[in-house]
């Protein structure tokens, strides 16, 4: 059964795929965030804080390719936000680029910038200060979309043939999700950490697939036949990016 149709039919692999991803991360001090890959974080009064006001921040380290434009929004229900940005790894100002609301009725913070490469830090940080809570980051690159924000955690089903949908799916996304990783720079480990993920997704759809009676070289050909179905239709690349729902993916197998 194609991608399309299962979600179209609501099958409850898909199902769980639509229903989709929030990529929860504890704020260190330097915390590493990739495209496509939203970051739930809580700002508290042990947090860093700016000299300027006295507010609370968290830092994020962005790897980018020089030329690519990049956006980065940053959303809370508990404060008004502001974003602080810059090139480097400093994860203190004086940054380069700020924005407090999206507009005038919106305190949510949006902000967009063209890489000249490298790495650039990004200061999740509140208007003023004493103001801290719960707040989601997320950055993409020019012309994607950011719907993953919508996205709740997935599960994989227990039911045989759901899971192998499931599974067959994740597979197709965890491919065409390298595949974007890899246009980033990367050291060697993360390349190996990078096929090593995707490894196992294969390994799911393989053993899930053998459970409903397909062989090996099955599941492999049925993978690339889902990517394909998916590279032609973009309006579920747009509602499902590839590298989050990677990442959502390696969530419900443990990982």
């Amino acid at each position: 059964m194609s991608l399309k149709t299962l979600m179209r039919t609501g099958a409850a692999a898909m199902a769980a795929l639509v229903a989709a991803l929030v990529t929860s991360t504890t704020a260190s001090a330097q915390t590493a965030i990739r495209v496509g890959a939203p970051v739930n974080g809580t700002l508290s009064a042990s947090d860093r804080v700016m000299e300027v006001d006295g507010s609370n921040y968290d830092c994020y380290i962005l790897s980018t390719r020089s030329g690519q434009s990049y956006t980065i929004d940053l959303t809370s229900n508990d404060f008004d936000t502001f974003i602080g940005m810059g090139p480097g790894r400093a994860c203190q100002p004086p940054v380069e680029q700020t924005n407090d609301d999206v507009g005038e009725d919106n305190t949510n913070s949006r902000l967009t910038f063209t890489s000249t490469g490298g790495d650039y830090f990004i200061l999740a940080n509140s208007y003023e200060a004493g103001e801290t809570g719960a707040y989601r980051l997320i950055v993409t690159e020019r012309g994607s979309s950011t719907s993953t924000a919508q996205v709740p955690n997935l599960t994989r089903p227990s039911e045989a043939a759901e899971r192998y949908d499931f599974d067959l799916t994740c597979a197709a996304f965890g491919t065409l999700g390298m595949l974007d990783l890899m246009q980033e720079e990367m050291s060697d480990a993360e390349l190996q950490k990078l096929i090593s993920d995707n490894y196992i997704l294969l390994t799911n759809a393989e053993q899930s697939g053998a459970a409903v009676g397909k062989s090996a070289d099955d599941v492999q050909n049925e993978i690339a036949g889902v990517a394909v179905e998916l590279v032609d239709d973009p309006e579920t690349m747009d509602l499902l990016p590839p590298v989050a729902t990677r990442a959502a993916c390696l969530a419900a197998s443990g990982l």
